[in-house]
């Protein structure tokens, strides 16, 4: 199941929370080796874990912990794009109400391999969409390695570079848009061959001032 979680409601889902902010840690600073501030910690939380970050958490049914998770920040709001990435695009990243940006896409490294972390995977790509649907959402950017674009772009979805490939702390990222367009979702379910999507109903659109 896709659980949306907005700053409000974050307390309901504070175990879940934990578990995702400790597998950041394990993938991205002990498994991929990335310089981040929770080198010595036991969880990877940033500045962007803010009061505008929503989060879109995969979760167990049998328990309900966390299997896979993205975030979203609004891009009319500080995000990784403006301020930590802000010399990929010279020009300024595209920003706007309908354009949020995706960041650190993780799964369960303890449970999550082979079909279902690409399961998982393509049912946050689903949510991702919904989410765009139901809150006016007609674009995601993203700072993607560029070992990591053929699984994107397996996904079925319209994907544009908005930057030149670069080398930051040792890999070759670029930026890149995502776009949601009318067809996105088919697109999506025809590569995954699954079933009709059921959307996720959001109980509150999200807050982009």
């Amino acid at each position: 199941m896709i659980e949306v979680i907005y700053p409000p409601s974050r307390w309901r889902f504070s175990q879940s929370l934990m578990e995702m902010y400790h597998h950041r840690k394990r993938v991205f600073v002990d498994q991929l080796g990335w310089d981040l501030p929770a080198a010595g910690s036991w969880l990877e939380v940033d500045e962007f874990d803010n009061d505008y970050a929503v989060y879109l958490l995969a979760r167990s049914p049998e328990d309900g912990s966390h299997l896979g998770s993205v975030r979203l920040l609004p891009t009319m709001q500080p995000h990784l794009l403006t301020k930590v990435f802000g010399d990929l695009c010279p020009g300024g990243p595209p920003t706007g109400s309908d354009c949020w940006e995706i960041s650190r896409l993780v799964t369960n490294p303890a449970r999550v391999r082979g079909p279902l972390c690409i399961k998982v995977h393509r049912l946050l790509a689903g949510a991702l969409v919904d989410f765009a649907t139901l809150n006016g959402v007609r674009r995601y950017t993203a700072v993607i390695e560029l070992s990591r674009l053929p699984a994107l772009l397996a996904v079925g979805w319209s994907v544009t570079p908005i930057s030149m490939p670069a080398s930051v702390n040792g890999q070759t990222v670029q930026a890149l848009q995502i776009n949601i367009e009318r067809d996105t979702a088919d697109k999506i379910r025809q590569r995954g061959r699954s079933g009709p999507s059921t959307p996720i109903l959001l109980p509150e659109r999200a807050a982009v001032a």
